[in-house]
């Protein structure tokens, strides 16, 4: 990683920026559960939304691809939050085009991903915001994109949406292996979180399990168990 492209990413990218901290060996933890529960069947593709904002599952999202990345594993990021766009913002891309110009011109998606701070690592940033994120992300074309991100990468991490409030991680979740929801320590309501939960066991989404994410930690990070 080169010092220009570490001064443009955020600080709470630990798995870089904080390599020995604890938060960043709990990313590293949810690897290895990641990598066991693959043995049951195949995880090439793992959205990550949340009940409802404010979770910090953008964090988590690119935390894990970084882990996963490290781990040797050929990892794409896409941002499939095309309410509310974090990942260039954390890796300090340029986000002029994105998935969202993929799926207009999906024979040349590959032209629009962009190199990750550390080898073996994709991002795929949202690209412009469109007026109509849930018909993009249930269209054919987006379930034809994912394969073939999958036919390209090891493993596919995909940021979405919150799901109580949008549909957008709903549709999505159909196109994937399994879907990890984010919960925020004090942050979240329970209510909240169980009705994410159900909305995504509804349409028989492959519940992967929860991260709880800002609890409070001995050396002052923050992490997530």
């Amino acid at each position: 990683m080169s010092p220009e492209m570490s001064q443009l990413m955020d600080p709470k990218l630990v798995v870089l920026t904080a390599p020995r901290s604890v938060a960043a060996e709990q990313y590293r933890a949810l690897r290895t559960n990641l990598e066991f529960m693959s043995v049951s069947g195949a995880l090439a593709r793992i959205m990550v939304t949340s009940g409802t904002p404010g979770t910090g599952k953008s964090l988590t999202a690119s935390n894990l691809a970084i882990a996963l990345a490290q781990a040797g594993k050929n990892t794409l990021l896409v941002d499939a939050d095309l309410r509310r766009p974090m990942v260039h913002h954390l890796f300090g891309n340029a986000n002029l085009s994105g998935l969202t110009t993929a799926l207009t011109r999906p024979d040349e998606w590959e032209k629009y991903v962009q190199r990750g701070p550390v080898g073996g690592l994709s991002v795929l940033t949202s690209g412009p915001i469109p007026p109509n994120p849930s018909e993009l992300l249930s269209s054919p074309i987006m379930m034809d994109l994912l394969g073939q991100f999958s036919r390209n990468y090891d493993i596919v991490i995909i940021d979405t949406s919150p799901v109580v409030s949008f549909t957008d991680a709903v549709a999505l979740s159909q196109g994937v292996d399994g879907v990890i929801l984010v919960v925020r320590a004090g942050h979240t309501s329970r209510k909240g979180d169980l009705k994410g939960k159900e909305r995504l066991t509804q349409v028989h989404a492959r519940f992967l399990g929860v991260v709880l994410n800002d609890i409070a930690m001995q050396d002052g990070a923050y992490s997530y168990y």
